[in-house]
């Protein structure tokens, strides 16, 4: 397991100092390693993203993005919701070997996350937080030398605020340090947006492209001012002169139902609308394209080390899309598994490949089955026609599970975190219902 770091919590801006004078300490392998841009938006839908097909201009910054990027037009997350995605997203193991499957769950310490294998490598690692799931007690923190949750720390009713802003400028400062720092050690910088999580706010530049009528039309506002912010960011690499020197990974958490399945939010069901995330990737050098078939949450770190001429952690379940992104043939992908087993009436896991989708209700025992070439927003079940091809895939699903338990059982040092009543306030104004219900 890689080396902890004791992490900072001062503003990126401020550790200049300390930038400049680790600088020069490097290997000359190190230096010739691309700096790693990490961006994360909160709650977004990849098919209300123009590179997937959106009519409405909610994001042009990232449309901009994608024309120099790799698009993979089918990416999987773990969970529709935010602790056991990132915390999937910084493991590279699904939630069931993460074990941060309940709010009330924490990152153990023994876990190796893409920061430590990064820092490990010669990197310096940042990090700039604006949900409560990244904040410290969640134990997404390991590895980050320099880690601002002062978003986190400000904001009691973060469904209420604006942040996007805020990200970005602390973004901004970070790269501003370290060009002014010099020197040729990489870096890795996570920003994480939270904007287009509910409750929707009314920003007043969007309104009239997308208007107020529906909850949706919000949630557009929501996505187009985030993707303004992460504009800035990508302006600054370039005002820099380090978009050369830098892959940018571009991905989500989840997505948000807007009746897909007659429901609202996020955290509910395993199906396509809270599940398929963005996932963009551009590496300096290589050439633009997409990539239809079915990706992985869990193999962006796995592309991240990889793309840093670094392992993988010893125990991620994740493969590295490199060899896609540089036109060669891709590995081959097992099975995505997500789960949700947050309570007793939300207890569901399912498996996705490209062609197939099987989810079962583990209270009920009752399965779904769904042809994602011609019924990819899951409209149909076929479990009741199909009942030897569901059995199979849940066969399988058992398999690629127990894996991921057994994993977990190697982590003895987790610990529940004892959440007070101002922490599940803060958590229900998310929309977030209590787990032990």
């Amino acid at each position: 397991m890689a080396p902890r770091s004791r992490t900072k919590s001062w503003p990126l801006g401020l550790a200049l100092v300390a930038l400049g004078a680790t600088a020069c300490s490097k290997s000359p392998d190190v230096a010739k390693r691309p700096n790693i841009l990490l961006i994360t938006v909160d709650t977004l839908r990849a098919d209300h993203l123009q590179p997937y097909g959106y009519q409405r201009p909610t994001s042009p910054q990232l449309a901009e993005l994608a024309q120099g990027a790799m698009v993979f037009e089918d990416a999987q997350s773990t969970a529709p919701w935010t602790l056991p995605s990132l915390a999937s997203l910084v493991t590279g193991l699904p939630a069931a070997a993460h074990g941060c499957r309940s709010f009330y769950s924490s990152l153990a310490p023994s876990y190796s996350t893409l920061a430590e294998q990064l820092l490990a490598g010669g990197y310096d690692t940042a990090a700039v937080v604006s949900h409560v799931f990244l904040g410290r007690p969640y134990g997404l923190h390991q590895g980050f030398v320099h880690f601002d949750d002062e978003l986190v720390l400000e904001l009691t009713r973060s469904d209420q605020a604006i942040s996007s802003k805020a990200v970005s400028d602390k973004g901004l400062a970070y790269l501003d340090a370290k060009a002014a720092a010099g020197g040729d050690e990489p870096w890795f910088l996570w920003l994480h947006y939270f904007d287009p999580h509910s409750v929707y706010q009314a920003h007043p530049d969007q309104v009239g492209t997308f208007g107020t009528k529906r909850p949706m039309d919000l949630y557009d506002g929501e996505v187009a001012f985030t993707d303004r912010h992460i504009g800035r960011i990508l302006d600054g690499l370039g005002g820099l002169g380090l978009t050369d020197d830098t892959v940018v990974v571009f991905t989500s958490d989840h997505g948000e139902e807007f009746q897909d399945h007659g429901g609202l939010d996020h955290g509910h069901t395993l199906h396509e609308e809270l599940l398929h995330l963005p996932l963009i990737i551009r590496v300096p050098g290589e050439d633009p394209g997409r990539h239809a078939g079915m990706v992985r949450i869990i193999d962006v770190p796995a592309t991240i080390l990889d793309l840093a001429t670094l392992p993988a952690a010893p125990e991620s379940f994740g493969q590295s899309l490199r060899p896609l992104i540089e036109g060669r043939a891709g590995p081959d992908l097992p099975p995505a598994i997500a789960e949700l087993d947050r309570n007793t009436y939300r207890d569901q896991i399912s498996l996705t490949t490209t062609e197939t989708k099987v989810i079962l209700n583990r209270q009920t025992g009752k399965p779904e089955l769904y042809d994602r070439v011609g019924d990819r927003s899951e409209q149909h079940n076929l479990a009741p026609a199909k009942q030897a091809e569901t059995q199979a895939l849940l066969e399988e699903l058992a398999i690629l599970q127990q894996a991921a338990v057994d994993v977990a059982a190697r982590h003895t040092d987790r610990v529940d975190q004892n959440l007070g009543t101002p922490e599940i306030e803060n958590l229900s104004g998310l929309g977030y219902v209590d787990d032990k219900e």
